[in-house]
């Protein structure tokens, strides 16, 4: 009888240990998925680096943080290619620079930042540069067509 014992006992502990689930590393594969859904994924701008940097020429790096809405060491993480602006800070940053392009082909560089940093009538008293950071660059754009065309600006 004692051999039958033995074997219920092993027999028990085998169903216990088939209820147990294994641990087990976890794979290549499953480690790149998992990083790949908690990492920020980097908008396809190819010139995010130049861009930043030509943003950081005529504003500050921190000036440009504050407006984006990241730390002033993220700006300079995307200046130096480490990274590239996320889905969100990339389509501002591009509208920011082609805003700010437009204004030098009418004023040049320095009068093209006063004109997005001050008071426009156009834009019933806001700063371009805040309109086109909460409402996109077609208003903006407007203010300074206007502007252009002698418009009430």
């Amino acid at each position: 009888m004692a051999p039958k014992k033995v074997a219920v006992a092993k027999s028990a502990s085998k169903k216990a240990a088939a209820r147990t689930p294994v641990k087990r590393a976890p794979t290549k594969k499953a480690t790149a998925v998992k990083a790949a859904r908690t990492a920020r994924v980097a908008a396809d701008d190819p010139l995010a680096e130049q861009r930043v940097l030509f943003l950081a020429n005529v504003f500050s790096r921190a000036q440009l943080a504050k407006w984006i809405g990241v730390s002033p060491s993220q700006t300079s993480r995307w200046a130096s290619g480490e990274e590239r602006p996320g889905p969100a800070a990339a389509p501002a940053l591009i509208d920011l620079e082609h805003v700010y392009s437009r204004a030098r082909l009418v004023w040049g560089g320095e009068s093209a930042r006063i004109w997005m940093e001050s008071a426009n009538a156009f834009l019933g008293g806001a700063r371009p540069l805040d309109v086109l950071l909460t409402d996109g660059a077609a208003r903006v754009l407007q203010a300074l067509d206007a502007e252009m065309w002698g418009g009430a600006a």
